[in-house]
Formats: C-alpha cells, structure tokens, sequence
C-alpha cells in the first residue's frame, strides 16, 4: 500500500458523532488532555511526507511496510509474532507479512532515522520559525519521560533507547511519539487486566469513536467471523445494546481511559506547573496541522458534555 493510498483509508473521519463521555460536563484530566493535544503531533511520525520520501530512498515503497516496521523498530528485530503483539490491534495474518517486508527492505537503523529526524522537516515546512517555543516544549515533555513507568511498556521503553534529534522541531514530534506509545502500552495492559482480546479492544473504540461497528475493526484486519465473537462477547458483559454501546458500555469504555490516565500519572506529576502551557501550545501546533491537512482530525478526542 503506498502512501496517498494509505492516507486516504486513515484519514477518513467516522461517519457519525461520537458518543459523549460520561460524567456531563466533567473536564479531561490532565493526562487525558495532554493525549488529546498530541495526538495529531505524534501521528506525524506516521504522516510525514518527508518520512515517505525516505523510506522509499532506502527501498521501502510499501508504506504500510514501512509504518509496521517503524512502530515496532524500538524491539529491535524480533520474531514476528512478537512483533505483532506488541502493536496489540492488529491481526497477525494483516501485520506480518508487513513486519517483515519492512525488515528485509531496509536496515534498522537506517529507518530509526528517517522516522525520528523527518517530520523535524515537515513541521517546520508547515509551522515556520517556532524553535524557542519547541525546545522548552520538549524540555517538559523529557521530564515527563525520564520519570514514566516502564514496567509492562515495550514500546515506549525501546524509545527511550533512541537516539533524540538534534532539530527541536523533530524533537516536539519525536517526544510526543514516544509518549503516545507510553499511553499506548498503558491502555494495552489495562485492556487485557479486563479481560479484552484484541479484537474486542477495537470494537469497543470504533463505537467509542463514532464507526459503524465492525468498519475499524475490519480495517484492522479482523475477518466477520472474529468480529462477531468479539461481539457476542462484548453483549454478554452487557456492553452492547445491538450495534451500539450501552449506557453501561459507555462507562466502561469511558472508566478505560481513566484507568490509562492513572497509567501517566508519573508523567503529569514530573512535568508539573508547566503541563497546562505545555498542551496549550501543543494544541494549538495541532490544530493547525489537522487544519492543514497534514494529520487527521483525532476521532477519540474527548468530549464532555
């Protein structure tokens, strides 16, 4: 899959308003909403068009290839159903011929480069001269790093192990990738603490989004068998209502991401008195790159009602 294509399948928003979050007009919590404004940043480690052009320097014209391997280089090279379970969504048989297309195409540390050092490029392309702002951006942000939980966080971890860019435009991108991933180990552990396979993991978030049930899902390489397993599995918890959450659903949907924001507490309480102008300026760096259209508008961004 190339890139225009890959982008187009990516960056189609969800058909319907997503449900709003459970308790009414309670604000996001700090963990919360420093994912929010920084979602649409560490998705250019994905989105990058200058990442594109590199990977395709070195070899690697099948994006989707190139986003598997540089989601799970921070392992290294490991077996491929390793690799597979790191990314926790995906089904094995969509993601491993992937992994390791990507493996064979190009040396590890070759695509460690391009991935950190490029949308260094693309946000200052897109933003100007924001080279203060950014440094004590990402001077925040590492605090939040240093201090953050490895335990049960493969990905975030192996990051941590990367080499940091010298361009503090790459850096605002990089260290929020990184933190993305340390949220995303998070909500992987707190998932299967509750029992979720993977495949209920997604259709929880495609109706927490606003998808159609099984649309997300199935993009995720989940056959119609699979998915309704996941399904009946999700009613008989009482989750579902149809093809919808229920009220009960939605809370426990809802309780997910609290118990992920607990996950990041390490994360708030080391960036402290700084973390409200940290996402403020985030937000207003991602704002202006959905408005650009060089990342997707983020369908879990939270909503309170």
């Amino acid at each position: 899959m190339d890139y225009l294509t890959m982008r187009g399948l990516f960056f189609a928003p969800p058909d319907r308003p997503r449900p709003v979050d459970p308790p009414a007009g309670r604000d996001p919590s700090p963990a919360r909403a420093l994912r929010d404004a920084m979602e649409p940043l560490a998705c250019l480690s994905i989105w990058s068009p200058e990442a594109a052009e590199g990977y395709a320097r070195l070899g690697l014209d099948d994006y989707f290839a190139a986003y598997v391997r540089e989601r799970t280089a921070p392992l290294g090279t490991p077996p491929t159903a390793v690799a597979v379970e790191a990314l926790g969504v995906f089904a094995p048989d969509l993601v491993g011929p992937e992994y390791e297309a990507g493996v064979a195409a190009v040396p590890l540390a070759d695509l460690v480069r391009v991935r950190i050092d490029a949308p260094g490029a693309t946000l200052r392309r897109l933003l100007g001269d924001v080279d203060a702002e950014a440094a004590s951006v990402v001077e925040g942000l590492r605090r939040g790093i240093d201090a953050a939980g490895r335990t049960a966080r493969p990905l975030f971890t192996g990051l941590t192990t990367e080499p940091w860019p010298a361009d503090p435009l790459a850096g605002v991108v990089h260290a929020s990738h990184v933190l993305r991933e340390h949220r995303g180990d998070s909500h992987l552990a707190v998932c299967a603490v509750d029992g979720l396979d993977a495949v209920q993991m997604n259709v929880l978030t495609e109706l927490w989004c606003g998808y159609p049930l099984g649309a997300y899902t199935a993009s995720r390489g989940w056959s119609p068998a699979q998915i309704d397993a996941a399904v009946a599995g999700l009613g008989r918890r009482g989750l579902l209502e149809g093809q919808e959450l229920s009220a009960v659903g939605l809370r426990h949907r809802a309780d997910l991401e609290g118990r992920t924001d607990a996950m990041q507490q390490s994360v708030v309480d080391a960036i402290g008195p700084d973390l409200p102008g940290i996402t403020k300026q985030l937000d207003d760096w991602s704002d202006a790159l959905v408005a650009l259209d060089a990342a997707p508008s983020d369908p879990a961004k939270r909503l309170a009602g």
